[in-house]
């Protein structure tokens, strides 16, 4: 099956670079950070795939420089046919009350692991995407630490996964090695950012490997690559396979 898995930064690129992306690339999986609740059926209709399953991590209704004010706002999978799924928050969500994004302070969000088994050609593929907790630079923080050990804990009931989204802690670094201790990290190593610079509201040459794509053995990876001119992060784009027991 096709996955595709990138942090399309809300509405701001549908019409000149993620929606013929989604047109050209038939994927039978999107998986997708940074969308608006209001927004899912036009994906839907871009990307020609049938269902999908949302869950947020903040509610966009105060001023700020990054986000229009539309809402709920999270994390997605989409795929013609979902058969199960599930939402853990390692992070905020108290009492179910959804946080209030607030200008300057992206480490008050919500922070939730999506996870979603679909079926593509007969065959059942089990996914988890996360927007992990910010830090502002490549530093590992304590809100990190502390996040990433109750998320870890989650991933390790499944016995099988494919893990994709953004990580927001970068390859070479404590959390996103820990994750290739123990699954395959498909990232290409001649890729040395997933950052695009050209859309990047920084306007730097950030070098860092933000996103991510891990599978564990039942899976197999291939042709990975990353696409660049589709968000402010690259889109990961992969042909994954099942491995025959």
């Amino acid at each position: 099956m096709k996955l595709i898995s990138c942090n399309i930064e809300g509405d701001k690129h549908f019409q000149a670079r993620l929606f013929p992306f989604f047109a050209k690339e038939q994927a039978d999986i999107l998986v997708l950070q940074e969308v608006f609740e209001v927004d899912l059926e036009k994906i839907k209709q871009a990307s020609g795939l049938k269902s999908c399953v949302f869950y947020p991590q903040a509610n966009i209704i105060l001023p700020n420089i990054h986000l229009p004010l539309k809402g709920s706002w999270g994390v997605a999978i989409f795929a013609n046919e979902i058969i199960e799924e599930e939402g853990f928050y390692y992070c905020g969500h108290q009492h179910g009350q959804l946080a209030v994004f607030k200008n300057g302070h992206p480490e008050l969000i919500d922070r939730v692991a999506l996870r979603a088994k679909v079926k593509v050609n007969e065959q059942l593929f089990q996914l988890v995407t996360v927007h992990f907790t910010w830090s502002g630079d490549a530093t590992i923080t304590a809100l990190q630490q502390r996040d990433y050990l109750i998320l870890r804990q989650f991933l390790e009931s499944f016995e099988e996964i494919i893990l994709c989204g953004d990580l927001n802690t970068p390859r070479g670094g404590k959390i996103f090695d820990d994750l290739a201790k123990k699954y395959t990290d498909n990232i290409p190593l001649a890729i040395e950012t997933t950052i695009d610079k050209n859309l990047h509201k920084s306007g730097k040459d950030i070098r860092l490997v933000v996103d991510s794509l891990f599978t564990s053995k039942e899976y197999v990876a291939k042709e990975v690559r990353v696409v660049p001119n589709t968000s402010d992060h690259m889109a990961v784009v992969a042909e994954i396979e099942r491995v025959s027991s």
